[in-house]
């Protein structure tokens, strides 16, 4: 760039650059000017006020002006797909819009000189160590359109670690058919389905998949679960979680359970008839039952059940109806239950379990669920704590003791497991004969006398919560005395802790059914 003074009449400056560039032309009156030239050499042509030639060549220095142009009229350019050739050295386009000399395609790394525009093509080089204004372009290679990356094994990692088991898929189209290949791991990490093959390190994240066609990198899409540890408020948990393992897992079962192995199976009455037997096809059942395809259950009238030999007889006459005489809809479907109880010899780490003894029933592998049982050992029901005082002390008062008793030795109190319940009573009298029973939880049970036998009823079951005879009683009760015990239930208390994933609720109705087993003698 030079600064050239021009004092003629009139002058006019042409570009003399070959190439699609317009013309330009600029016309200067008499005066002093400072114009800058951006073109390789000009031509300047001017006329004397005398009428006369003269010739004036001047050397005009050359600047680092940027070098400005298009690859192409339309785009996109695939990224990191532009080599330019700059006076014999090699140019790249390093996939971030940038232009860069000694490159290293080990590393990835060169010297940006210049940038590139991916979407209308254009590429703008500065100066640089060496440039000249005048080096020649020569474009090596340019790819125009989409990405068009193609790969069919890649190594990747994924954002976050651990991950779930179970829980990653991988999915890519075919670059030529556009055939998708969806895979999915198990719960070891290893990948299958479409001909997808692999393997995810669950711990790390890490993951080599192989794909059975070159498919679009663009496609390749991954879904993953992470877990992430965070610190939980004791109060709120409601146990300390140091007492938790470190990774959050617990076992469920372990070596020396007891388990619970199930099966549930469904088959359809094609025809249903009065008086027809219907087999399940295997004896010794848990349970059996009829329902409709809406799952309405059969009114038991309606049929017999006979567990030991895994059959249900149809009445006769026959109506298919529920409970509530409302007929049943659709086909009838005999819905019968396995149940086997076995020692736990091995839990091994892969989920594997080993029991102590055969099973009698074949149970399908994909179909059965396999539970642990809390052993309670046996269990009773008593009454304990029988004490009387002269006034009401409370549940846990001490007072004078009462001079009239009940005879629990000739007379003990009647308790049975099925209507007991875990309760500190109070009897308390009103008259010299008559008396309220009041529970600590439920208050006022009920009244009686000691004229007659008292059984107060537990609503729940329908038989007494126990039973004093009227024998049992003494004389000498006067208003005001009260007679304090406990009572214990055939039960045991469990803590029941429901773990559920964070996320959107994915169904409408959700439940937990616990069931209780045992044997009586």
């Amino acid at each position: 760039m030079a600064g050239v003074a021009v004092f003629p009449t009139e002058v006019t400056i042409y570009k003399t650059l070959d190439g699609p560039q317009a013309q330009f032309a600029s016309i200067y009156k008499p005066a002093a000017v400072f114009e800058q030239l951006r073109a390789q050499s000009a031509s300047v042509r001017y006329q004397l006020s005398a009428d006369t030639e003269a010739v004036k060549q001047d050397a005009i220095a050359k600047d680092a002006t940027p070098f400005k142009f298009f690859l192409a009229p339309d785009g996109p350019v695939v990224p990191g797909s532009v080599v330019l050739d700059i006076d014999g050295k090699y140019f790249y386009d390093d996939g971030d819009g940038n232009i860069v000399n000694q490159y290293n395609p080990v590393t990835g790394v060169g010297l940006a000189v210049g940038s590139i525009n991916y979407a209308t093509t254009e590429v703008v080089i500065g100066g640089f160590p060496g440039r000249e204004a005048d080096d020649p372009i020569t474009t090596v290679a340019v790819l125009i359109g989409d990405d068009w990356s193609v790969l069919q094994d890649t190594t990747f990692r994924a954002v976050a670690s651990p991950l779930r088991p179970n829980g990653f898929t991988v999915r890519a189209e075919d670059v030529e058919t556009g055939a998708q290949y969806n895979a999915q791991a198990d719960n070891q990490g290893t990948l299958s389905g479409d001909g997808v093959v692999g393997a995810i390190n669950l711990q790390q994240g890490l993951a080599e998949i192989s794909f059975p066609t070159p498919v679009s990198a663009v496609t390749v899409y991954y879904n993953a679960v992470s877990f992430k540890q965070i610190p939980l408020d004791p109060d709120i948990l409601g146990l300390d979680p140091v007492r938790l393992p470190s990774d959050g897992r617990v076992p469920i079962v372990r070596d020396a359970d007891i388990l619970v192995l199930t099966h549930t199976q469904k088959d359809v009455i094609p025809t249903p008839s009065a008086g027809q037997v219907v087999s399940a096809g295997r004896d010794k059942l848990y349970s059996l039952w009829i329902e409709d395809d809406n799952q309405t259950r059969l009114k038991q009238a309606q049929y017999t059940v006979d567990l030991e030999s895994g059959t249900a007889t149809l009445a006769d006459p026959f109506t298919a109806e529920d409970d509530t005489s409302t007929a049943l809809v659709g086909d009838l479907h005999l819905v019968h239950r396995v149940d086997e109880m076995a020692l736990c010899t091995e839990a091994r780490i892969d989920g594997t379990l080993q029991l102590a003894q055969p099973l009698y029933h074949e149970l399908p592998a994909n179909e059965t669920w396999v539970s642990s049982a809390v052993y309670l050992g046996d269990l009773r029901a008593r009454m304990k704590d029988w004490i009387s005082y002269t006034t009401d002390v409370g549940y846990d008062g001490t007072g004078t003791a009462t001079s009239a008793q009940y005879n629990l030795l000739a007379y003990p109190m009647a308790i049975d497991n099925r209507g007991s319940v875990p309760e500190r009573w109070k009897i308390r009298f009103n008259g010299t004969t008559s008396f309220e029973l009041y529970g600590e939880n439920r208050g006022l049970v009920a009244t009686g006398s000691t004229a007659v036998d008292f059984s107060p009823i537990n609503p729940q079951t329908g038989t007494p919560y126990f039973t004093l005879v009227s024998d049992g009683w003494g004389s000498g009760w006067s208003i005001g005395n009260c007679v304090f015990f406990d009572t214990d239930a055939a039960a045991a208390p469990l803590w029941m802790i429901r773990t559920v994933l964070p996320g959107q609720a994915t169904v409408d109705d959700d439940q937990l059914k616990i069931e209780l087993r045992g044997d009586h003698n």
